[in-house]
């Protein structure tokens, strides 16, 4: 992958398949199966804001990136923080109703957020931090 945008929607991409197994799992049943895939899908999904937060936003807004985009990214993190924690609660009670109204909202909150990031942050990261893309997405992938 060359681009960080390549590189992070591989990374959102892989993160929905673990939420989709999850989330079958959960509407199957399979409380075992589910809290395996969630836990997988949490984990990667803190990965992926850790590589966002630590590494690529603060490089971006050093460079001149625009700050607002990445506020907002930031605050639709702690809200899907939050709701990733509500989920966990429901897998540990084995909550069936309460899992999947939660997730349909994770899921759009997610598929919003990617959006954004995937049609406007990134492509504004790869032009603005086109000079120091690959010491960016190795410190990314160093997260």
């Amino acid at each position: 992958m060359n681009t960080i945008a390549e590189f992070m929607t591989h990374d959102h991409k892989a993160c929905d398949n673990e939420f989709a197994d999850a989330e079958q799992a959960a509407f199957d049943g399979d409380w075992s199966k589910t809290e395996a895939s969630f836990n997988a899908f949490r984990n990667d999904m803190a990965h992926h804001f850790r590589m966002e937060e630590e590494a690529l936003f603060p490089t971006l807004q050093s460079a001149g990136g625009p700050s607002g985009p990445v506020q907002m990214m930031l605050m639709e993190h702690v809200q899907m923080n939050d709701l990733i924690a509500d989920m966990a609660a429901a897998v540990a009670e084995k909550d069936e109703d309460k899992y999947r109204g939660l997730s349909e909202t994770l899921l759009i909150v997610m598929q919003q957020h990617n959006h954004k990031e995937e049609q406007i942050l990134y492509p504004i990261a790869d032009h603005i931090l086109s000079a120091q893309r690959e010491s960016v997405l190795e410190r990314m992938q160093a997260v």
